[in-house]
């Protein structure tokens, strides 16, 4: 028994699947074509149900695709150990008096 590493589809493959899913939805939505009443607090409206349910549909891919998309990068956290000083190089003296001023 061996397995094969995974390969990834080939985007042929990809759009196929897409199309395929596509037509088994609009198939789904147009079995469930009556109409149908939606209540929300005060607001009501008659619509058919395929409207509802192809909406519906986009509203999860909208979703699915945004939630998967990468985050913002965090920031790589400082170390304040006790050996991570950086050294001055100092090439005038009175320069370093400048700097010692500035930071007291």
């Amino acid at each position: 028994l061996s397995f094969e590493p995974y390969k990834p589809l080939s985007m042929q493959k990809k759009l196929i699947f897409l199309i395929a899913f596509m037509v088994l939805i609009a198939v789904f939505a147009l079995q469930n074509s009556m109409e149908v009443e939606i209540k929300l607090w005060f607001w009501s409206v008659r619509t058919s149900m395929v409207l509802i349910l192809i909406l519906t549909f986009a509203a999860g891919a909208i979703a699915g695709i945004l939630f998967s998309l990468p985050g913002r990068p965090k920031e790589t956290p400082v170390s304040h150990a006790p050996g991570d000083e950086v050294a001055l190089e100092v090439k005038n003296p009175k320069d370093l008096d400048e700097f010692e001023d500035v930071g007291n």
